[in-house]
């Protein structure tokens, strides 16, 4: 025995040691990540600025190195000798480019035009590869001269020695003088230029240039904004994931100079040259290349980004040039009017994008269309009337400068007032700002523009007046170059479907994403624009979202060597920045697990003696959840509290167990009173419901006890399936609760509410009187017929009488209707009274809603006997089943069917097709009544059992049509008794007892058209219960001797 002193559980809590130790480690762990973090924040932060420096000084020293070179070289004229250099000219410019290896070329341009060049191979690969240089070339010198009135480009590829490897000397168009750092230099100051595209190398870049002294020549040296970049992305080489990091450069408005992303490489179609004719091949040979004009700012069209080309339809034209092995050499760095100019100066070769009009028809021949590009108006919302041109009469509209619609919208539109902007931004934000009314454009640019340049609250109209320009883009060159264009046409129209489908998605699939800053002229993100203007977001680093992802932004001015105010913007993803803190957190989660791992089996071995009481618990509790109450096992612990549990859980287990017996007995009172309420409802049922459960259960508890091959598997051998299955058989007709009381008790054919025989009898009673009245009427009309009319009344009335007879006897339902019967049925129908009365009168509120015929035109005449439209009570909805019922019955069109001769026909017995399935409905009803209750699990078979006792082995029952396989033993069963019981029932009114001789007859009969399990019946037999049945249920009289041997 234990001793009655218990310990307090207050001492088990020493044992939260664990728990503590865990909530101690969290909290330090969370210090840590948030001093990692706060550390990161100020690690980013001083990254983030010495980019900016860097970049600054970076870009600061090459702008003042090149500065500085080209006022050096500015000096010394003696180097030039009339348009050439000479002496160590060479040697002098190639030492200044391996001294500043940043320099892309240091060349002269002269004022006839003549060019003189040396270019650094070492500035990186792509000059190398762009130039076909090989690996032991050093420089490359260009020299563009006339010879012999002839304009020559000569090209030599050096080695370090500055000795001639290679060098080849073709045709060449390039005049220096032309150009726009020749003609922007001066001798003050050295000039430097925006981004443009260089010539030779077809890359982007700034040219720094100035007039040699005491001479018209220029002297300029060339960096590669690839040098810029070079030196952006070197700044995050050291960084874990450089990709990550996005850096912009950019001006005020959001323009993009320069990022780390631009450049990449792009998913590019691998282009097949085309199968010239040797014509074709002679001339691409004569032409060489091609110079084309290459637009600033007209995305997604024709623009460049930090002079490279971009758009539509410098991608297209570079994909002509390798269809057709032509060089293609882009000119930008002008505005369209410059490049118009150009063109019309012999500068430029091709012209593009051109529109063709009547006033510029005349500049030269035109390709094949480009692109369509359908005009459309730019407005602010509340100008949504605009249709037409002509609505912006007396209004103000906004065209970028030098295009060739400003002439034609002049002409056409006179009272239109035009504002030439610089560019179709300035244009869209003239518009959003009420400056002007309406810009012009087509969609496509508009819509471009509108949202690379984030201008909202602008609406779009298109479908405007067509008649001003074609629609269409062209390529336009000089007339002479015919030749060109008709060549430029078939390579146009030899470009493929899917080389279209890249065109489009490259460059008309509008993505503000940074992985499509390439292709855009704008930073992709508007917080760069909007915090960027306020000093107040420079040089600190915040935390935006974009995107649903957070990033550290860092946004410094820089001036990128201009004059204009530009800014760097540095986007670091959180995940990327925080991630190295977070590696540190997990390393000591890990170590903090690993210690608390080894603490594991102390604070086992420590809390050993509640976790064991507590598991006794469990062990007792699942007992009571098992509803093994008898099993419980009650014991003592030296710990007061969990003593104390276990008494509990020993009252509450008594308490349990007395509340479910009374429930058990609450429910089986339920379930007697409901069959009881059955059984009294009509004596056609009687005690049905009381005796099958009796009867079942005998039957029942033998098949549990047999041994036999067919009960073997089936044992009854807990209180829980003897009550499932009594619960089952009292409930088995528990649908009969909604079965009609009429349906039930109908003894003859014409009864429904009462027997309507009645009816058909006082008709006959009419017809009667009728016969005499006519009788006496002619009587009295012809005395001298006296005997003769009384002879025909004689025969009426006798006719009458025998008919009435056999009426009266079908409807008793006793016999078969063979088809003589139905004949004379027929027959006797056929006679007719005439009604005087109106049947719609005296009606109920049900029968005035079935009944929507007009009222007779009275008297009328009716038929003795009639299946009226009123006869037939139709369906108020669908009978339909849920389907995890499994009911698989035939249900009648109709309700039910009233009609005289039709419930008069009945083959045998007094039932329609319509009042049976009403009586076979109860089952359904039980099926209904049953699923919709909370069983528990161990009665969950109840609706199961109580529902299939009018089921067959053969698959012939109802409502489920199951057959053998699926019935089990208690169903069987079921099914056996509710028959036996029917037949042997002595308190029905309808029919009279069979005695059990003849019952059990009846029953081996269906066993054997396997209406009855032929081993239930055996059983049924062999275990006595038919004879115990009888002498408890069954009077003596119906008690006979039975021959077993004739069924076993």
């Amino acid at each position: 025995m234990f001793s009655s002193t218990r310990i307090t559980f207050r001492v088990t809590l020493a044992f939260i040691c664990l728990l503590i130790a865990v909530i101690t480690a969290c909290v330090a762990i969370g210090l840590q990540y948030y001093f990692s973090k706060q550390i990161t924040v100020s690690t980013s932060q001083q990254f983030a600025e010495q980019v900016a420096k860097q970049v600054e000084l970076s870009v600061s020293k090459m702008d003042d190195t090149a500065k500085n070179t080209t006022s050096l070289l500015a000096k010394y004229s003696s180097l030039i000798e009339g348009h050439t250099l000479v002496g160590e000219a060479d040697q002098i410019l190639t030492e200044l480019l391996i001294d500043h290896n940043d320099f892309y070329a240091i060349y002269y341009g002269f004022d006839n035009g003549d060019f003189y060049e040396l270019i650094n191979l070492e500035t990186n690969q792509k000059v190398r590869k762009q130039l076909n240089a090989a690996m032991e070339d050093r420089f490359v010198k260009i020299h563009i001269y006339t010879d012999d009135e002839q304009r020559v480009r000569k090209t030599e590829y050096l080695n370090d020695k500055l000795q001639v490897r290679h060098s080849k000397v073709e045709e060449s168009d390039y005049d220096a003088s032309s150009r726009h750092w020749f003609i922007n230099a001066n001798t003050k100051r050295v000039v430097k230029s925006p981004p443009y595209l260089f010539n030779h190398l077809q890359a982007s870049g700034q040219t720094y240039s100035k007039i040699v002294h005491g001479t018209n020549h220029v002297v300029a040296v060339d960096l590669t904004l690839q040098t810029i970049a070079k030196q952006l992305n070197g700044s995050f080489e050291h960084n874990r994931n450089p990709d990550s990091i996005e850096a912009y450069i950019y001006d005020s408005q959001g323009e993009l100079l320069l990022s780390n992303l631009n450049g990449k490489d792009n998913a590019v179609l691998n282009v097949e040259p085309l199968t010239l004719s040797s014509e074709q091949q002679a001339l691409v040979k004569e032409v060489g290349s091609l110079s084309v004009s290459n637009e600033i700012n007209w995305a997604p069209v024709d623009f460049s980004i930090s002079g490279m080309p971009k758009g539509y339809t410098p991608t297209l034209i570079s994909l002509l040039g390798q269809k057709l092995n032509l060089e293609i050499n882009f000119i930008n760095g002008y505005m369209w009017s410059e490049l118009v100019s150009l063109y019309q100066n012999g500068k430029i070769d091709v012209l593009q994008p051109v529109h063709q009009t009547l006033s510029n028809k005349q500049w030269g021949v035109y390709s094949k269309p480009l692109l369509n590009l359908p005009l459309t108006l730019a407005t602010l919302p509340e100008n949504n009337t605009i249709s037409s041109l002509s609505d912006l009469n007396n209004k103000r509209l906004a065209i970028p400068e030098g295009w060739s619609l400003v002439a034609a919208i002049k002409h056409s539109y006179p009272e239109i007032t035009i504002v030439e902007v610089a560019d179709l931004q300035t244009a869209l934000l003239a518009v959003k700002n009420g400056t002007v009314d309406a810009a012009i454009d087509s969609q496509l640019i508009l819509a471009y523009t509108a949202k690379m340049f984030f201008i909202d609250g602008l609406q779009f109209h298109t479908n405007i007046d067509a008649s001003l320009l074609s629609f269409d883009t062209h390529l336009r060159m000089v007339a002479k170059d015919n030749k060109i264009i008709e060549l430029l046409n078939f390579a146009l129209e030899n470009v493929t479907q899917q080389e279209l489908a890249y065109l489009s998605e490259q460059w008309l699939t509008f993505d503000r994403s940074a992985q499509a800053v390439d292709a855009s002229t704008v930073v992709p993100y508007k917080q760069l624009i909007t915090l960027s203007k306020d000093n107040a977001n420079h040089n600190r680093l915040q935390v935006i979202e974009i995107e649903n992802t957070d990033y550290l932004l860092f946004i410094a001015p820089t001036t990128l060597g201009t004059e204009e105010q530009n800014y760097l913007a540095l986007l670091i993803p959180s995940k990327l920045a925080y991630s190295e803190g977070l590696s540190y957190v997990t390393k000591s989660i890990i170590v903090t697990t690993i210690i608390l791992c080894l603490l594991m089996p102390l604070t086992y071995f420590v809390a050993s003696p509640i976790v064991a009481a507590m598991r006794r618990l469990s062990a007792e509790n699942t007992k009571i959840k098992q509803r093994k109450y008898n099993a419980i096992d009650v014991e003592h612990s030296f710990i007061k509290e969990i003593d104390d549990v276990f008494d509990s859980l020993n009252q509450m287990a008594e308490s349990i167990q007395e509340h479910e017996a009374k429930q058990a007995e609450l429910l089986d009172s339920f379930v007697k009173l409901i069959a009881q309420a059955i059984d009294d409802k009509s004596p056609y049922t009687a005690g049905h419901c009381n005796r099958v459960p009796e009867l079942g259960l005998m039957l029942v508890s033998h098949a549990s006890d047999c041994d036999e091959p067919h009960f073997k598997a089936f044992k009854l051998d807990t209180d829980d399936k003897k009550r499932e299955f009594k619960l089952a058989a009292w409930l088995h007709d528990c649908g009969k609760i909604i079965t009609p009381e009429h349906i039930v008790d109908k003894g003859t054919k014409l009864e429904c509410i009462y027997n309507r025989i009645h009816e058909i009898r006082m008709r006959f009673e009419v017809l009667l009187r009728d016969a005499e009245i006519s009788f006496y009427k002619q009587l009295q009309q012809q005395p001298e017929r006296e005997s003769e009319l009384q002879l025909e009344l004689n025969a009426t009335q006798q006719a009458l009488h025998e008919e009435y007879e056999f009426v009266a006897k079908i409807n008793q339902g006793g016999e078969f209707m063979e088809e003589d019967k139905i004949t004379r049925l027929e027959e006797i129908a056929k006679r007719t009274w005439l009604r005087h009365f109106s049947d719609k009168k005296g009606l109920s509120p049900l029968e005035e809603l079935k009944n929507e015929q007009p009222d007779d035109v009275l008297p009328i005449t009716e038929q003795l006997l009639a299946d009226k439209e009123g006869h037939i009570i139709k369906r108020e909805q669908a009978v339909e089943y849920a389907p995890h019922l499994g009911i698989n019955i035939e249900v009648p069109e109709y309700k039910a069917n009233l009609g005289e001769l039709y419930n008069l026909k009945i083959g045998r017995g007094t039932l329609t097709a319509e009042d049976r399935f009403i009586i076979n409905e109860h089952i359904i009803g039980t099926i209904k009544m049953l699923d919709s209750l909370p069983f528990p699990c161990e009665l969950s078979n109840v609706p199961r059992y109580a529902s299939t006792h009018h089921e067959t082995l053969k698959g012939t029952g109802y409502p489920r049509k199951l057959k053998g396989d699926d019935l089990s033993v208690p169903e069987r069963i079921l099914v056996l008794a509710d028959i036996f019981e029917a037949l042997t029932a002595s308190d029905r009114p309808y029919k009279k007892a069979k005695s059990l001789s003849v019952a059990i007859d009846i029953l081996h009969k269906m066993s054997l058209d396997q209406h009855v399990d032929i081993e239930v019946f055996k059983l049924f037999l062999r275990s006595g219960v038919y004879k115990q049945y009888a002498q408890k249920y069954m009077p003596k009289e119906q008690i006979d001797e039975i021959d077993l041997t004739k069924y076993l």
